[in-house]
């Protein structure tokens, strides 16, 4: 489906910085061909240049409105063949006043190093470069393809740019314009509903107009409406692009509030008061979008389960970069994921980007991940992001153990605060065994509340020790299939007290490695609850 929509303006400024001042080859990164060439043709339009694209499937052909469908004649498959025709075109006597803006369609195969690729490409393509420059031809080379696979010959000759995503206005334009043709279809019921493309546009944001026509398409198909149903099944779609990405994951958490964090009354209120930092209107407001939070302490009292409810109470999708994913074997191919994790991330936003336990993806003082410096460089990349970012992207790392992290990490300026979660108190414990409970569909008031917070700390388990919030979910589950096998009519006290005989906690097994967190977070670190722990 054609799409006559206005595109990103600083994309064309740039672009026409460029072209201007006659660089010789510029990759442009994106999938959506169609829209760049669109952006590429409005372009030449404005500085009256022509336009002639190359891909090995068609040839030459031009791009000028009025025609075009018009070949040029020229079928060269070959790029050698089709980089001499831009030559030919810029230097001929009867060439376009204006100048010429040369489009090359995903040529790396014929660029890349080693194997059984005819080095010549290379080199063709890096002469006409250098003439473009040294002989004052009025044309500039754009490479249009989703991933920059430079030689080493081409490097310094090509400037890279990426091609935005359609922005809320893009988007918001096509979908009344989808909205009012489907209006005219009498089998098609539109809803009326004023806010319908905004929410829509909220859901559609992070994909490209392809994606959003055929997520409408699919979702016309099965119910032959226009409406509020619809912002599901774009979700879908966007699920499919972060499960494509190989190092994204699209988490669930619509069954998830704030009020399933037991405890951390402190980290609670200070996530409260930012749950609307990252819309539009707080930005208009003024309000710097909130940049993350990196949560440490004891494996298991809740810091991964906090993710999932912040996101699920923002009403954010919530996304899981799995840094182990990021590094590969092949050289620059890490880097390339973390950039490509960073772009697909922030053409979501607003979302939350979870990085569970940080520290064993990122180098730090005792060694590092990977070979030739690759960690040092993904690290870099992450931590410029950190720092430079301005889309509403809010970061939740969690880390178990803080002092393999590197110090640039924990630098003012990456991560708004820092939080330490130690074992639960009293109180705490008490609500954490109300809310499993309540999970398994059981009445927490039915059960001596009293004596299961007693079980669960150190009255019962030894001085300072007490169970984490996993162990609880755990000591729950099994005294629920104590309780099964013994065929009675439900959950009792006695399946407690069996279970916690026999239970080791996290706290006695690592004694001193919770004292020395303890004393890290003193002079580090914000305490996430305002109780003290046992």
């Amino acid at each position: 489906m054609p799409f006559d929509l206005p595109l990103a303006d600083h994309f064309l400024s740039e672009l026409h910085s460029l072209v201007q001042a006659r660089c010789p080859l510029v990759h442009v990164n994106t999938h959506e061909e169609d829209r760049c060439l669109r952006a590429i043709r409005q372009l030449a339009k404005r500085l009256d240049f022509h336009i002639i694209v190359w891909s090995t499937s068609r040839g030459c052909y031009s791009l000028e409105p009025a025609n075009a469908s018009q070949a040029t004649g020229q079928r060269l498959a070959d790029l050698t063949a089709a980089v001499e025709f831009f030559e030919n075109q810029a230097t001929a006597r009867d060439r376009h006043p204006g100048g010429y803006v040369f489009v090359l369609l995903d040529p790396y195969p014929y660029l890349a190093e080693g194997g059984n690729v005819n080095p010549i490409y290379r080199r063709r393509l890096r002469d006409f470069a250098i003439n473009v420059r040294t002989k004052g031809y009025r044309a500039s080379c754009l490479i249009v393809s989703p991933s920059a696979k430079l030689p080493i010959e081409l490097e310094k000759e090509v400037t890279i740019i990426d091609f935005p995503p359609p922005d809320r206005a893009e988007i918001a334009g096509y979908l009344k314009r989808f909205a009012e043709r489907l209006s005219k279809q009498k089998s098609i019921k539109v809803d009326q509903d004023p806010g319908l493309i905004d929410k829509l546009v909220d859901a559609s944001l992070g994909l490209t107009l392809m994606e959003i026509d055929g997520a409408l398409a699919r979702a016309l198909v099965e119910d032959f409406t226009f409406s509020e149903a619809d912002v599901e099944k774009i979700f879908r779609q966007k699920q499919q692009i972060i499960r494509k990405s190989g190092v994204l994951e699209y988490i669930d958490t619509r069954t998830l509030a704030l009020s399933e964090i037991g405890g951390l009354d402190t980290f609670k209120e200070w996530l409260r008061i930012r749950a609307n930092a990252l819309s539009p209107r707080a930005q208009a407001f003024g309000i710097e979008a909130p940049r993350g939070v990196l949560v440490t302490g004891i494996p298991g009292c809740g810091k991964s389960w906090s993710a999932k409810c912040v996101a699920a109470s923002w009403r954010l999708p919530l996304i899981r970069l799995d840094m182990g994913k990021v590094y590969s074997a092949l050289v620059g191919s890490s880097e390339e994921h973390m950039r490509e994790a960073i772009q697909t991330t922030e053409a979501i936003s607003p979302c939350v980007l979870w990085i569970d336990e940080i520290e064993k993806g990122l180098p730090h003082p005792r060694g590092y991940i990977g070979d030739s410096g690759v960690s040092l460089r993904v690290l870099g990349k992450f931590l410029t992001w950190m720092q430079e970012k301005t889309a509403p992207v809010f970061v939740f790392a969690t880390a178990n153990q803080i002092d393999l992290l590197p110090p640039e990490v924990l630098r003012k300026g990456r991560f708004d605060e820092v939080f330490f979660v130690d074992l639960p108190t009293d109180e705490e414990r008490r609500e954490i065994i109300e809310i499993h409970l309540g999970r398994v569909k059981r009445d927490a008031h039915r059960f001596d509340l009293d004596e299961l917070v007693r079980m669960s700390g150190p009255e019962f388990l030894g001085d300072a020790l007490s169970l984490t919030g996993a162990e609880i979910a755990a000591w729950v589950n099994e005294a629920l299939i104590r309780a099964f096998d013994r065929g009675e009519a439900d959950l009792a006290m006695e399946d407690f007290r069996t279970v916690a005989k026999h239970t080791v906690p996290l706290a006695q097994m690592r004694r001193e490695e919770i004292r020395a967190m303890r004393e890290w977070a003193a002079g580090h670190a914000v305490a996430a609850s305002e109780r003290a722990a046992p």
